[in-house]
């Protein structure tokens, strides 16, 4: 329904879109994700009062083009495996420029958790290896566990960078971090072929199996 609506309204401006720029707004989205990194490592650098409220505005822009640049792409009928591919590494390289940008501007708040923090990191590493060495590529999952570690990195970060405490949201953000991790192990482990949008393991279990999946139209597609 949310998706279909918005499709409407999307309709009254773009009526008959030409191709290039049924491309052009949701690669410009995707593109805009991973310029905004650099943008908030440079800002952490600064000390001035308001750099954190700036970095919280600018991190839900990120995520509202998030959101937005795959329903755009699906109801043009753009949404490629490699727009697919590209959109999961703009996700990466955003928030690891937050996590860069916090380092650098409040290192305080990881310091208790530092061997969580490089456990995960190395988990990370990891499951980028094991895909590259079965497929080729990287996962490009676009897992639900990804998106509730999504969602717990966006209230994470919003809370540490506009109150300087990272006491509770670091370990939340670490928990659904090692939740996404081992999902996408077994993604990566049970798909027979390089599969994108494929929402947990248990659905890449029935990929396996040669059976029928059904998949959330607003998250995946049909």
């Amino acid at each position: 329904m949310a998706e279909r609506a918005f499709g409407d309204a999307l309709n009254c401006k773009l009526t008959v879109p030409s191709r290039a720029m049924k491309y052009l707004l949701p690669w410009g989205l995707i593109f805009s994700r991973t310029l905004s990194g650099p943008m908030i490592i440079y800002l952490a650098s600064l000390s001035h009062h308001w750099v954190g409220p700036a970095v919280v505005v600018l991190i839900w822009i990120a995520l509202i083009g998030d959101i937005l640049d795959g329903i755009i792409a699906r109801h043009l009928g753009v949404a490629t495996p490699l727009m697919r591919r590209a959109d999961s590494i703009a996700d990466l390289l955003f928030w690891m420029s937050v996590g860069t940008a916090t380092w650098f501007w409040n290192p305080e708040v990881y310091r208790p958790h530092l061997l969580w923090l490089r456990l995960a990191l190395l988990l990370e590493a990891l499951t980028y290896a094991v895909s590259f060495l079965k497929f080729g590529k990287e996962l490009a999952a676009h897992a639900y566990s990804g998106k509730l570690l999504g969602i717990a990195i966006l209230l994470g970060f919003t809370t540490i960078w506009w109150t300087g405490d990272g006491s509770l949201a670091v370990p939340a953000m670490l928990f659904f971090a090692y939740v996404s991790h081992f999902d996408r192990f077994g993604i990566a482990f049970f798909l027979p072929r390089w599969t994108p949008d494929t929402p947990s393991i248990y659905h890449a279990w029935r990929i396996k199996k040669g059976l029928p999946i059904k998949k959330h139209k607003l998250f995946h597609g049909e």
